[in-house]
């Protein structure tokens, strides 16, 4: 609970007057438009997700990436298409997430492209199967100014986890969950 209401707070101390602004345009037209019954848009995004990479080093059953089975190229994202955008959306943006169906650890500037949306002051959060977090990434995740890490524990033993997040090691999540939160 105490955790939860630090979150909240923290993503709070980031909104500025324009994201303030820009959040409330995008909440009056959304009513305005189920209001009245007509489409109306007004704002731009509070929130993104945007993918580092399509590539993963598991191969969890319920996953495109896992079963490398994506309609679309695979690749990593290029980080000056993403300072581009968060350039252009950075006055209005309050929230960015940093996954979607890759490991964002495989990305080799991760960590450089969370520290740039954080000295935009963004809200940043990612999802993790913590396999690449090393002490090292560890630390360099927290210098990062990352403010949401979400680690993905599927089962409580070996036998249950490796199910759903085939390929990975139970052992090594719970020793990074040691390194980040202990």
């Amino acid at each position: 609970m105490i955790g939860n209401f630090n979150d909240t707070w923290n993503l709070i101390g980031k909104m500025t007057p324009a994201r303030i602004a820009n959040a409330s345009k995008v909440f009056s037209s959304y009513h305005y438009s189920r209001f009245t019954g007509k489409a109306a848009h007004g704002g731009m995004p509070i929130s993104i997700a945007i993918e580092p990479t399509t590539s993963c080093n598991l191969r969890c059953p319920e996953c495109p990436s896992g079963l490398r089975s994506f309609t679309r190229p695979t690749g990593m994202l290029q980080a000056d298409l993403f300072k581009k955008t968060i350039d252009e959306l950075a006055n209005t943006l309050a929230y960015l997430t940093f996954y979607f169906q890759g490991e964002p650890y495989l990305h080799p500037k991760f960590l450089d492209l969370v520290q740039y949306a954080s000295s935009r002051k963004i809200y940043t959060a990612t999802s993790t199967n913590a396999h690449y977090l090393s002490e090292q990434m560890a630390r360099r995740t927290i210098e990062s100014g990352l403010d949401r890490i979400i680690i993905s524990i599927d089962g409580t033993s070996q036998e249950t986890y490796e199910a759903y997040r085939v390929g990975g090691k139970l052992d090594k999540v719970l020793k990074v969950r040691v390194l980040l939160f202990d």
